[in-house]
């Protein structure tokens, strides 16, 4: 659901920076950010959608932006928990919700939304605008966790991974799966300037330069399970186990299952995802 020659636009303007004898790096907040119009724009192929093979109900919920473009899949078991799930870049339910819904009934029912700008959410593409419609969404699964008697999950892939980590905080999740993500921004922008990084003045976006997944989760009293693509080019494997170490140094508790032969997109395609997944989740 994310595409690394998109991911490479940091890499490539520095090496422009470099050539040019500038050592200054600006990275605005829509750098990373793929709202429709910029997909339109740029011509992008989102993926085709494995077919729904599970009773699918658009939810009809608000945020100060306007309508949130949401979907509950349902398994049709009443014990399992209701992961509230939070996509990549490139992630619409037009185009993934059949292969997340696929990907994630065995550990439990699906409630996932779309981004402002994307798909059939209202609103600016911006961060702050992710996380408020996020806090919507979650109120929402917090809600109908309670009312089903069900266990509560949040599950955060790439740039769903820190807005996950703020849903989960917030709503008491019983466990938190961080997907092929980042610690924080500037630890993604870092891998990406490389060898350079010494030698350059990177200058973040203020709401993205405050992305910290482990400061967010101080207080935060579930499981952590951060899974790792060995051969992901999109956010390195790298920053998947500093996400570890750090969660680790906070405190919290940590389960850090590596996929060596996965890429950013595939975790789950992996022979051994499920039977791993469903130990690190068992007997929440």
């Amino acid at each position: 659901m994310q595409n690394h020659a998109r991911q490479c636009a940091v890499a490539s303007a520095l090496c422009v920076l470099l050539l040019g004898g500038c050592l200054s790096l600006d990275v605005p907040e829509d750098a990373f950010f793929y709202p429709d119009a910029r997909v339109a724009a740029e011509k992008i192929d989102l993926p085709t959608d494995a077919p729904m093979v599970f009773p699918a109900e658009v939810v009809r919920l608000r945020y100060a932006g306007g309508d949130i473009g949401t979907t509950r899949i349902r398994t049709g078991r009443r014990d399992a928990p209701l992961i509230l799930y939070c996509g990549g870049n490139l992630f619409r339910r037009s185009s993934g919700a059949g292969t997340v819904a696929n990907e994630l009934a065995p550990f439990g029912d699906v409630l996932m939304f779309d981004y402002p700008g994307y798909g059939d959410t209202a609103g600016q593409a911006d961060y702050a605008n992710f996380l408020a419609a996020g806090v919507a969404v979650a109120d929402a699964a917090r809600a109908q966790a309670e009312a089903e008697g069900r266990k509560l999950i949040a599950w955060g892939h790439s740039l769903g991974g820190p807005v996950c980590a703020q849903a989960a905080a917030y709503m008491k999740a019983d466990a938190l799966v961080l997907e092929a993500t980042t610690p924080s921004t500037r630890a993604a922008v870092d891998t990406m300037v490389g060898w350079a990084r010494p030698f350059v003045r990177v200058n973040i976006a203020p709401n993205l330069d405050a992305i910290d997944v482990p400061a967010a989760l101080k207080t935060y009293s579930g499981k952590v399970v951060v899974l790792e693509a060995g051969r992901d080019k999109t956010l390195p494997p790298a920053l998947s186990r500093r996400l570890a170490r750090e969660l680790r140094t906070e405190g919290l508790r940590v389960e850090h299952l590596l996929f060596p032969q996965a890429d950013h997109g595939d975790v789950p395609q992996q022979a051994d995802f499920k039977p791993r997944m469903a130990a690190a989740l068992d007997g929440l």
